[in-house]
């Protein structure tokens, strides 16, 4: 691979919302490859802070029904969570053929402020996404507002945080390109 190539891809990502998906299975070998890229981010300490819980095939109904009696159970105690906003990331786990939840595993040591473990999980959610556009995939990175009320639902530990899900499919066309600012405009060169 050169820079060119490098560019050419980073440049070919997109976010794809998943109302484009179709109903085209993507294969667990290619998840786990995905997965396998994305365990190669760098990170302080060696801590390797990301995690990954792949929710696919029966398992996404049987996720956002254990969502749905959680969220339920919180309303109940007098969380504010709107029932639009449910629906809508129920709506992602039905037309996505994979839900990638994304949790930064934080270091129990505190060794690094949780900023930068954070920063090393997004580093590792660029890296899966770059390959998922690679290999042809769509992908949409979503974190629900309700995001802290799925802990058990994920099965966290105290020392983890979820930061939203990464839904993976095939889409039925290509989704065009937003553009970028100029990057002259975002540079401070100190000479």
């Amino acid at each position: 691979m050169n820079l060119e190539d490098i560019t050419q891809l980073i440049k070919e990502r997109r976010t794809h919302p998943t109302r484009f998906f179709n109903d085209k299975e993507v294969p667990k070998e290619l998840i786990k490859q995905l997965l396998e890229n994305g365990n190669w981010a760098p990170n302080q300490k060696k801590t390797e802070p990301w995690r990954f819980v792949v929710i696919s095939g029966e398992g996404r109904e049987k996720f956002v029904s254990e969502v749905k009696t959680e969220l339920e159970e919180a309303q109940k105690n007098g969380a504010d969570i709107p029932g639009d906003k449910v629906n809508k990331f129920a709506l992602h786990f039905r037309k996505a053929s994979v839900a990638v939840a994304i949790i930064a595993n934080l270091d129990e040591e505190h060794r690094l402020p949780e900023w930068e473990e954070m920063a090393a999980v997004s580093m590792a959610v660029q890296n899966i996404w770059l390959s998922a556009t690679a290999a042809g995939l769509s992908t949409f990175w979503a974190t629900p507002p309700f995001i802290s009320q799925l802990d058990s639902c994920l099965d966290l530990k105290p020392n983890q945080k979820s930061m939203g899900f990464l839904f993976l499919g095939y889409a039925n066309r290509p989704f065009p390109a937003n553009g970028r600012e100029p990057v002259e405009d975002k540079i401070t060169w100190k000479e």
